[in-house]
């Protein structure tokens, strides 16, 4: 019965291969044509392809409704918002209540966070991107658009709520008008803000599911789809092929050299894997790649220990953290960070800093087999790590914690995971001056000459396909039939 089911589910939709949703057109010069019904019929279904229910089983938190002409998304967590997405040409019905009204699909947007960049490379909506928070990304054709000044740096830039203006600028008023949405997360004011809340999901699963969220937006639900299965395929055959007889204990830290007050001591931190909370995402990394979190802790010697109620202890001292994580196999900071600033602004001090926090782990398993890891291995042109794009694809990140955790993933090649004590440490060294540095800093220009073409170049993927037998070394054709069949269920 379910074989027929499929069958004629399949029949239908390739009968209907011509019906898709209306897209911009994005031109090699980076002119986006926005994608407009030229006479609405609200008795047509305008969205044949949707965000598929199920989408969300990680507990992503937000919902869309879909009606012929427009749907309705709407953020669940604690402030939630709700978006009344009316198609381009198409009239706004005015029987539906929301805190904003948009014409979709967007074709002009600023986006806060450089962490979303790759949501709308997997989109393709690159050039929808008209302003950014600062240049940083380590994805070859974001630089080009850097490099070509396609897309304005609005680092110095505020939202004047008042006057509903964006200040710094050089023209408030024509910069403004050409915004039609500003995607921000909770400290963000822009125009139009559409509210993204990727980094409060409790699992790295949960947060690259709202690359479906930010495709409602474009009518790009049919490409999301794709890219979407592929990444989870990826994560789930990776980790149902990790080896589950190592089962290695994994630690996974930061390190806060200055303390800020009571609240944010000095010190290491401990991740304690509370479910429902952002820092357990670490925790479902680990158990995928099927090491165990170490979590138990004792304190004997923190003075300055603050407990934040969410699974994470702060101000760890270095006696209480090496007896903590004496037996781990394996340590991740994540951290790498120095600047002028904190005075670790040269390759020298920077150096002296991290092999000076790396030194304290000394007598541990995981410092004398050489498994205490960083995040550095990516860098972008500004210093910053290509580790906070990773919610985008995942899997990625998943299998670094696999191969570092030797629990197989012997093919891949780190993208993200550097080990401190024989591969570096920091953020300082340029890759002008040391090329073969691991992690060392690229240049704006190096990056974007291997872009082709800003418009159609695909996202960068640096996932290593899982084994011979899996789905996500199936033929595309499988692929792209699978998602179409989710979805026609979904209806």
């Amino acid at each position: 019965m379910k074989l027929a089911l499929v069958f004629l589910a399949t029949a239908a939709l390739l009968a209907h291969a011509q019906e898709v949703n209306i897209k911009n057109m994005h031109a090699a010069d980076g002119t986006v044509t926005g994608g407009t019904v030229a006479e609405c019929d609200t008795s047509k279904d305008y969205f044949p392809w949707k965000t598929p229910r199920g989408a969300q089983a990680p507990a992503a938190k937000f919902t869309v409704e879909y009606f012929n002409y427009y749907k309705v998304v709407t953020t669940t967590d604690a402030s939630p918002k709700k978006y009344l997405l009316v198609q381009r040409g198409c009239p706004t019905p005015a029987d539906v209540t929301a805190d904003m009204t948009l014409q979709v699909p967007l074709k002009s947007v600023a986006v806060a966070s450089a962490s979303w960049f790759r949501f709308f490379e997997a989109m393709g909506e690159r050039h929808s991107i008209k302003g950014v928070n600062g240049y940083y990304s380590t994805s070859p054709c974001m630089n080009k658009m850097f490099e070509d000044s396609k897309i304005t740096d609005m680092s110095w830039f505020g939202w004047n709520a008042t006057t509903s203006l964006y200040t710094g600028a050089t023209d408030p008023s024509a910069f403004t008008s050409s915004i039609e949405a500003h995607f921000v997360d909770a400290w963000t004011g822009g125009k139009n803000g559409v509210y993204v809340g990727a980094s409060y999901e409790p699992t790295y699963q949960a947060a690259s599911e709202w690359v479906h969220y930010i495709s409602t937006f474009f009518n790009k639900e049919e490409e999301v789809s794709l890219f979407s299965q592929r990444s989870r395929n990826r994560w789930i055959c990776s980790s149902t092929n990790a080896d589950v007889s190592v089962e290695p204990k994994v630690v996974w830290t930061d390190y806060y050299p200055t303390s800020y007050g009571a609240t944010s001591p000095a010190g290491w931190v401990i991740n304690q894997c509370k479910e429902g909370d952002p820092s357990y995402r670490h925790c479902e990394l680990i158990k995928a790649a099927r090491g165990t979190p170490v979590t138990d802790f004792t304190a004997s010697s923190s003075p300055n220990l603050y407990d934040k109620g969410n699974g994470q202890l702060l101000g760890v001292s270095d006696a209480d953290f090496k007896k903590f994580s004496q037996d781990a196999d394996v340590i991740v900071i994540a951290q790498n960070y120095c600047d002028s600033f904190s005075g670790t602004g040269t390759v020298e001090t920077c150096d002296a800093h991290w092999k000076g926090i790396l030194g304290k782990l000394e007598g541990t398993s995981a410092h004398t087999n050489d498994q205490v890891y960083d995040i550095g291995r990516q860098a972008d042109p500004s210093g910053g790590v290509g580790y906070f794009e990773a919610s985008v694809m995942p899997e990625v990140l998943l299998q670094d914690m696999i191969k570092a955790t030797s629990g197989g993933m012997t093919e891949h090649e780190m993208v993200y995971l550097r080990k401190m004590k024989s591969e570096g440490v920091g953020n300082q060294i340029t890759c002008a001056s040391n090329a073969a540095a691991i992690g060392c800093i690229p240049t704006q220009a190096g990056l974007a000459s291997t872009c082709t073409n800003t418009a159609s170049d695909p996202i960068v993927s640096t996932a290593t396909e899982c084994g011979a037998g899996s789905t996500v070394r199936a033929m595309p054709l499988l692929v792209a039939l699978g998602a179409v069949v989710a979805v026609f269920f979904s209806q």
